[in-house]
C-alpha cells in the first residue's frame, strides 16, 4: 500500500472517530439537555405539589382549631346548662316545698282552720338543743294571732327543762311565723319528747308533742299523733 493511501486511510479513520465522538457528544448533551428539563418540570410539580399540600395542611389547621374551640364552647354551654338544670332542679325542690307549705296553710290535712302548731324542727349538739317552731294560721287569714309560746323537755315523762326560763315568749303573726330558742342540756334521755304550747289571748291553748333523739347533731322535723286544743 502507497504511503499516500495510508495517510488517506488514517485521515479519513481519524475524521471518523471525531464524528463519531462529536455525534456521541451531541447526542449526550440532547439526552442530557431533555432530562435537566425534565427534572426541571419535576421539581416544579413537586413543589406545586408541596404548596398544594401546605395550603391544606393550613386549612385544615384552622378547622382542627376552629373545632377545638367549637368543642371547647360547647363543653362550656353543656357545663353551664348542668350548672342551670342542678340549679333548676333546686330551685323546683325548694318551691315544691313552699308551695306544700303554702298549700298546708291554704288547705290543711285535717282540715281544722285557725292556728296551729305545724312543724319543730331541732338539732341537739355540744349539750345543746337547738329548735325552729313554724305556726301557721290556715284556711281563714282575716284576724292576728296573738299569744306566748311555750317549750317543755320531758324526759322519761318528766319535765326537766322549759323555754322560755323568764319571760313568756309573745307570738303575734297573720299567716305564718318561725320561732326559735335552745335548751342547754349536757344530757338528754333515749326517750325524749318535747312538748310545744301556744296560749291564744282567748284563752285557749294549742299544744303538740315532738320526739327528740338523743344523737348529737341530730334533726328531726316529726311529730307524734298528739296535738291537741284546749280552752283555758
Amino acid at each position: 500500500m502507497s504511503r499516500n493511501t495510508v495517510m488517506v486511510s488514517l485521515v479519513i479513520g481519524v475524521f471518523s472517530i471525531l464524528a463519531l465522538v462529536y455525534f456521541v457528544y451531541g447526542q449526550g448533551l440532547r439526552s442530557g439537555h431533555d432530562r435537566y428539563e425534565q427534572d426541571q418540570a419535576m421539581i416544579a410539580q413537586l413543589k406545586e405539589n408541596l404548596s398544594s399540600l401546605r395550603k391544606q395542611l393550613s386549612v385544615s389547621q384552622e378547622g382542627l382549631i376552629y373545632s377545638k374551640r367549637q368543642q371547647q364552647i360547647q363543653a362550656e354551654a353543656y357545663k353551664q346548662m348542668n350548672k342551670a338544670y342542678a340549679n333548676s332542679e333546686q330551685k323546683n325542690s325548694v318551691l315544691g316545698s313552699r308551695l306544700d307549705f303554702y298549700r298546708s296553710i291554704i288547705s290543711p290535712e285535717d282540715g281544722q282552720s285557725g292556728p296551729a302548731i305545724q312543724q319543730l324542727n331541732h338539732s341537739y349538739d355540744d349539750g345543746k338543743l337547738s329548735f325552729d317552731i313554724t305556726l301557721v294560721q290556715a284556711i281563714k287569714h282575716k284576724h292576728q294571732i296573738r299569744g306566748n309560746l311555750k317549750v317543755t323537755l320531758f324526759e322519761n315523762d318528766v319535765a326537766t327543762a322549759e323555754w322560755p326560763r323568764s319571760s313568756d315568749r309573745s307570738v303575734n303573726y297573720q299567716y305564718f311565723t318561725q320561732v326559735s330558742g335552745s335548751i342547754d342540756k349536757p344530757v338528754i334521755a333515749e326517750k325524749a319528747k318535747v312538748k310545744v304550747e301556744l296560749h291564744l289571748q282567748d284563752g285557749s291553748v294549742l299544744e303538740r308533742w315532738f320526739n327528740v333523739p338523743n344523737t348529737a347533731t341530730s334533726t328531726n322535723n316529726s311529730s307524734n299523733s298528739n296535738d291537741k286544743t284546749t280552752s283555758g
